[in-house]
């Protein structure tokens, strides 16, 4: 008679068989986590994220403070004198933005006792065309007329945009003071009575930028001409633009010289067209913004805000 084995087969009613024990889970039901839990840990996952993309823009911002220093030594030497405008003058002034590229105001004609200031007044495109020819290793044409910066170790290059006076309103200004410091690092001449002087160029860290006022107006001016855009993509800007205007009129150690001195009524530095269309769009902002204090501090500056809904 065969020899026969107990079965190895376990059924729902199957006892327990002692040649085959049923081995004991080595995984632990997992404990769900409470309330306070999951907050914690999507709390910690924000930070994290914001921290990679905070080191991210660090990166960038040092990116183009290499490529803004480097155009204007360039432009120096040529006798030619800039400041920067944009993103880039909002995060010198006031920490608030981090920029992406670099916007720079050429002025003519050149200083006096460069090497080169013998050269006279020049195009947009000649300009371009001297800053690649004096440094080709980091400069270049991405598209025609597009000029880019480079630098070994970065993984993006920074776009580098020349601009004349008369472009979009931007008036002529002069260089900044000698005693400024315009080439030496670290100089800080951003008090808001040199920001509300007129048409000096301010210079902080070592860096020439407009006076605090055009670069709030030029934000101004930005921000209107995308809001009332008909391309899609231009009116999402504008939502950027509105945040730096109401950023600029919080600081209040540049606005508050600005009450008296109101430069954007200055006939020398801005047409008729220009105050007009300034005035309108510092009504429809207000407007739009519908913010009692944001619109308090435009009439503080002169302009008549009355009609405005909050």
């Amino acid at each position: 008679m065969p020899t026969t084995f107990p079965s190895t087969r376990l059924t729902a009613t199957s006892p327990p068989n002692p040649l085959f024990p049923a081995k004991k889970s080595i995984l632990k039901k997992k404990k769900r986590p409470t309330e306070e839990e999951r907050f914690a840990i999507g709390q910690a996952k924000r930070l994290l994220k914001r921290g990679k993309r905070s080191q991210k823009w660090e990166i960038r911002y040092q990116l183009v403070l290499s490529a803004v220093r480097s155009t204007i030594a360039i432009l120096q030497n040529f006798g030619l004198s800039c400041a920067a405008f944009g993103s880039l003058a909002c995060k010198l002034y006031g920490e608030f933005r981090f920029p992406e590229d670099v916007n720079l105001l050429v002025l003519q004609p050149p200083q006096q006792g460069y090497p080169n200031s013998s050269i006279l007044s020049h195009t947009v495109e000649e300009i371009k065309k001297l800053i690649i020819d004096a440094d080709p290793v980091h400069y270049y044409f991405k598209t025609p007329g597009d000029l880019f910066y480079r630098e070994e170790g970065y993984r993006t290059d920074c776009r580098v945009d020349i601009v004349l006076p008369g472009t979009m309103h931007l008036p002529s200004l002069l260089p900044p003071e000698p005693s400024g410091g315009a080439t030496t690092a670290n100089a800080d001449t951003s008090d808001g009575a040199a920001s509300a002087t007129g048409r000096q160029i301010i210079t902080i860290s070592g860096i020439p930028i407009i006076p605090f006022y055009l670069l709030l107006l030029h934000k101004l001016q930005a921000w209107s001409d995308r809001y009332s855009s008909n391309e899609l993509s231009k009116r999402r800007k504008s939502s950027q633009d509105k945040v730096d205007v109401k950023r600029l009129l919080n600081m209040w150690e540049h606005i508050e010289p600005l009450r008296l001195t109101q430069p954007w009524t200055n006939k020398v530095l801005f047409s008729e067209e220009f105050q007009e269309l300034t005035k309108e769009r510092v009504r429809k902002y207000c407007s739009a913004f519908r913010k009692k204090a944001v619109c308090e501090t435009w009439k503080s500056l002169g302009f008549e805000v009355d009609n405005f809904r909050i």
